[in-house]
């Protein structure tokens, strides 16, 4: 039929074009809609520190400074309003459609590589990370790139391919440490499966030492937050139930309806892969490379996050582009004599997804979502106008508070040399606000009303007994979620 022919060059950059069109109109709807979450704030204030200061200063944390460093440099031509800053993102997010499309198109099949593209388009999930100023999509690009590169080298190993690879791998490696997952599978299949080792293990291992070398002085960081987060756990609670699993996968296919179909087209995959085993007619492809990059890290990692909380949708985003390609792909494996059924499959997933899709990222509830700032700020100055009102704020509050507070974004703009981390504490301190490190300072005596947010992950029992032992009492609260702005009086 001419819907499976081989599309000519012409047909492909078309195909391509679309796809990029209809990714773009997707994420640039909404997406300064939502207001500054903490997390982009501080990717925020660190792109704004000189590159030796910012590099040092990430180098010592959970997060790689790639992702700061480009934005350090996007901020200064486009500005820091929310839709700048977040433009980045977009970019990276809607370029991934073209090292999706080409592996699915050229390693797989034509449709494939269309419909694990439009399912990328109009993922939820993947639209609300396009709008998130943080390393996210970017990782989403580099891993959908990688795969494409090193798919391409196990069917044509070329010098420059090895010198791609290496350059997308190493920025996967310091933009986000657990992207290193990818790397690791693509080793252990480059070295432990026969039929690639033996086009390909001369290049990888040239390809391997030079990752090693150029990502040497992140070593020693890399082990020092691995063995923290496996000792002492993270801020994320641990696993306790394989509804977690379920989740995740509920983030990658928008609905529960498409997220149960995925999960019958992975059961009946897996047992055709046993039929085509004990029939001696199962090979090792591109199939076979995709489903091992997806399913080991996210079933190893599932595994693990029941002794250690590390567990979060946006932290394993990098598995979006590969399960999509993957999932499209066993659509066409289960029907290998009829292709139509396998297509109608496909566009059954794909309509779904589309009808299912939510732009909008003011209307998600995943992990990191981005509640509206503004109006409790507004309501925090309105009180903080008041002579009788003491105001109180949580620390990680700090920059999103001075964001909004600061009409002009001097606060960010005009930081202290040498860099002070405190520069917002110290903003608002001098503005008359405390903190919830300092409230005790306060003179209590002078004040008959007092008013503070809270983030309710990260609640502060001890000021409110510390109010009610000075005689205060909570005369209301109100759910800003993930925020709760509580009022005591007298």
């Amino acid at each position: 039929m001419k819907i499976f022919a081989t599309p000519t060059k012409r047909q492909s950059v078309i195909e391509c074009l679309v796809l990029l069109v209809v990714a773009l109109v997707l994420r640039v709807w909404y997406v300064g809609k939502t207001d500054l979450g903490g997390d982009e704030s501080f990717s925020l204030y660190m792109a704004l520190q000189t590159v030796p200061d910012l590099v040092r200063m990430l180098c010592q944390g959970d997060n790689p400074p790639l992702w700061e460093l480009l934005l350090h440099f996007w901020v200064r031509v486009f500005g820091i309003s929310e839709v700048a800053i977040r433009s980045l993102s977009v970019v990276f997010s809607v370029l991934t459609v073209v090292p999706l499309y080409l592996a699915g198109e050229k390693y797989i099949h034509r449709w494939t590589g269309i419909a694990a593209s439009l399912l990328y388009c109009f993922s939820t999930f993947s639209i609300y990370m396009a709008h998130e100023c943080r390393v996210y999509s970017l990782i989403g690009f580099c891993t959908a790139s990688s795969i494409l590169l090193f798919l391409s080298i196990v069917h044509h190993p070329k010098t420059y391919k090895i010198i791609l690879l290496t350059l997308v791998n190493l920025m996967l490696m310091y933009g986000h440490y657990l992207s290193v997952w990818i790397i690791v599978m693509e080793f252990l299949i480059a070295l432990g499966v026969k039929p690639v080792r033996q086009k390909i293990w001369k290049p990888y291992l040239i390809h391997a030492a030079a990752l090693i070398l150029l990502f040497a002085p992140m070593f020693p960081v890399l082990f020092t937050r691995f063995f923290d987060s496996g000792v002492n756990g993270t801020w994320i609670a641990k696993t306790t139930s394989p509804e977690a699993l379920y989740d995740f996968l509920w983030r990658m296919c928008n609905v529960p309806v498409t997220t149960v179909l995925a999960i019958g087209i992975l059961a009946a995959s897996f047992v055709m892969l046993i039929i085509n085993v004990v029939r001696k007619q199962f090979s090792f492809g591109a199939v076979s490379i995709l489903s091992l990059l997806w399913m080991v890290p996210l079933l190893a990692s599932f595994v693990l996050s029941y002794f250690t909380g590390f567990f979060l949708d946006r932290y394993f985003y990098f598995l979006f582009p590969v399960f999509y390609l993957s999932l499209m792909a066993y659509c066409l494996y289960l029907f290998p004599k009829r292709k139509v059924w396998g297509l109608s499959l496909m566009t059954v997933f794909v309509v779904v997804m589309a009808l299912s899709c939510s732009p909008d990222s003011s209307t998600k509830r995943f992990s990191g979502w981005h509640s509206e700032i503004r109006p409790i700020v507004n309501q925090l100055v309105e009180a903080k106008e008041k002579e009788n009102a003491l105001v109180i704020l949580p620390e990680c509050f700090d920059k999103q508070f001075t964001y909004y507070l600061d009409e002009h974004h001097e606060a960010f703009l005009t930081q202290s040399q040498p860099t002070n981390y405190y520069v917002f504490h110290d903003y608002l301190c001098q503005a008359g606000y405390y903190y919830d490190y300092n409230y005790a300072e306060a003179d209590l005596n002078r004040y008959s009303e007092v008013i503070f947010p809270y983030h309710k992950m990260m609640p502060i029992e001890g000021l409110k007994a510390y109010l009610e032992n000075a005689g205060f009492h909570l005369e209301s609260e109100v759910d800003a979620n993930p925020y709760c702005v509580c009022r005591f009086t007298r």
